[in-house]
């Protein structure tokens, strides 16, 4: 009886067992099955957010567009220009001063020596034709050439009857190379044919004008002695004179030789004269920055005068361009940027490639095409309502994808409403002091407080012959840092009264000084209430 009593214990055990086993195991496999459920219906509603943002991203306007009904637009002052290809045309205007043609500067020298005896032109600016006398000059040398030129001539008259082909022909080889060495002494055809119908040597020489001109340099007085090679007179020609301007170098490309230009001068009210460029010189000055630009202008009235100065245009045609007002544009540094219309009060920004700027207006090169309609003025402010609203939607899209309660870490927003004032004293260890900083209040407020600095050395005991400063700002670019002397009242204790102006973050800068030790500084921040 008794073991037919434990077997039946021991199989109503086993079965209890296998019941509780499988009972475990239908539990742990609903409880599975139960999790893979949730993980599949999280995933296939992450799967239709998606793509409810992604089809709603594409159907909304672009990026940084904002929507303005027709009071906002009136309210703000918004209006509109249009995208259209114009006829470009820039005025590059310089001021410019007026030069002497190089070309037509004539200087009158000798080629030997002598003395002067009359002097025809006699001062500086006179007018001269080409031919003109202008001083007579006693040259021994010239009066030696020319007695030998006439004993050159009788030779060959005493010989032209002779026998001999070689003395006929000698003393005419004679008689040719006297006459060269008198025309490259500047004797003109004249003077020799006179010389040889005279038969005597003329003892002074008339020295005549090479050009017509100007005299612009007069370095001869009558008595001088003259060398040859010295410059006696400058003659000037100013039918045609030069015109020199300075090009900055962001304008060169567009200054080209034979290219128009029109000056006007104060001298000359609603008178203008035209030339063109002849030449672009090929360097720059480093100091100004600018090309040197020569223009060349007809003055058959000498009214051009060198040393003038005169306002340039340089009138450019740049043809048929795609142009955008100029004041459609936002330049922000690095980019451009223009607000386009897309209808029903829409304005979305984009960045465009512009060119050169004529006439108010910017050459597109990339980013608009003809037609489009641009905002012109209010476009600043719908570029701060465009930023506000792209980083408000950017909040909105991180709290949709579940990323609403993430924090930028680095980032110390500038709180400016209702502040928690600071009340607990803060104590650092700076070298071997410590400083401990509190006000009084001891909850600082705006308006005037009491800074207090307690000093103590490593022993603990307070520092009394120190000199304390400070210097305080609230923390936000841009304040002003105000500064203060704290005045020792006891037992270590500095106090100096300060004034904050806003609630909010505040640093304070302590800084103290002790007879033969280095100054030492440290930072404090305190929070400001209201």
């Amino acid at each position: 009886m008794q073991s037919q009593t434990r077997s039946r214990r021991a199989a109503e055990s086993l079965r209890r067992l296998g019941s509780a086993s499988l009972r475990l195991c239908v539990s742990n496999f609903a409880s599975f099955y139960s999790a893979a459920l949730r993980l599949c219906v999280r995933f296939l509603a992450g799967f239709l957010l998606t793509m409810i943002l992604v089809s709603s991203a594409a159907a909304a306007p672009p990026e940084g567009s904002i929507r303005l009904s027709p009071e906002q637009r009136q309210m703000i002052g918004v209006t509109s220009g249009t995208v259209e290809r114009t006829a470009l045309k820039k005025t590059i205007r310089v001021v410019g001063h007026v030069d002497f043609d190089e070309r037509r500067l004539t200087d009158v020298t000798f080629k030997v020596s002598g003395w002067v005896q009359d002097l025809f032109v006699d001062y500086t600016g006179k007018a001269v034709r080409k031919g003109e006398p202008l001083l007579t000059l006693y040259s021994p040398d010239l009066v030696t050439s020319q007695e030998e030129y006439l004993l050159a001539l009788q030779t060959r008259d005493q010989l032209a009857h002779s026998s001999l082909l070689e003395a006929r022909t000698g003393s005419q080889g004679l008689v040719e190379a006297a006459r060269r060495r008198l025309l490259l002494w500047d004797l003109t055809p004249q003077q020799i044919t006179a010389l040889e119908e005279r038969g005597t040597p003329q003892t002074y020489l008339t020295l005549s004008a090479p050009a017509s001109g100007i005299v612009v340099e007069k370095m001869v007085v009558k008595g001088m002695r003259v060398e040859p090679g010295m410059k006696l007179y400058r003659i000037a020609d100013l039918s045609t004179v030069w015109l020199y301007a300075d090009i900055y170098e962001y304008e060169v490309p567009l200054v080209r030789e034979g290219q128009e230009v029109t000056i006007s001068l104060s001298y000359y009210p609603g008178e203008t004269f035209r030339g063109t460029i002849t030449y672009i010189y090929p360097y720059l000055d480093t100091q100004t920055r600018t090309n040197k630009v020569r223009l060349e202008f007809a003055n058959p009235q000498g009214k051009l005068k060198p040393g003038m100065y005169a306002n340039s245009e340089i009138e450019i045609n740049l043809g048929p361009t795609l142009t955008v007002p100029e004041s459609a544009v936002l330049q922000s540094g690095l980019r451009q940027l223009v607000f386009v219309e897309q209808g029903q009060g829409v304005f979305a920004p984009r960045e465009v490639k512009l060119g050169v700027k004529a006439d108010s207006r910017f050459a597109v090169l990339d980013g608009l095409t003809a037609g489009e309609r641009v905002v012109t003025s209010g476009n600043f402010l719908l570029d701060s309502e465009s930023k506000l609203q792209s980083a408000t939607s950017m909040m909105g899209m991180m709290g949709a994808i579940g990323m609403g309660d993430w924090k930028m870490e680095s980032a110390r927003p500038m709180e400016m409403g209702a502040q928690t004032a600071q009340a607990k004293p803060v104590e650092k260890k700076v070298g071997a002091l410590s400083v401990t900083v509190s006000t009084a209040p001891e909850s600082a407020k705006l308006g005037d407080n009491t800074l207090r600095i307690e000093v103590k050395d490593s022993a603990g005991q307070p520092v009394t012959d120190a000199a304390v400063s400070l210097e305080y700002t609230m923390d936000m670019p841009g304040m002003l840092i105000d500064k203060a002397a704290a005045k020792h009242v006891g037992s270590g204790v500095y106090e100096s009264s300060v004034r904050f102006t806003m609630a909010g973050p505040w640093g304070v800068t302590v800084s103290i000084r002790r007879a033969g030790q280095p100054e030492v500084r440290e930072r404090f921040a305190l929070s400001v209430g209201q």
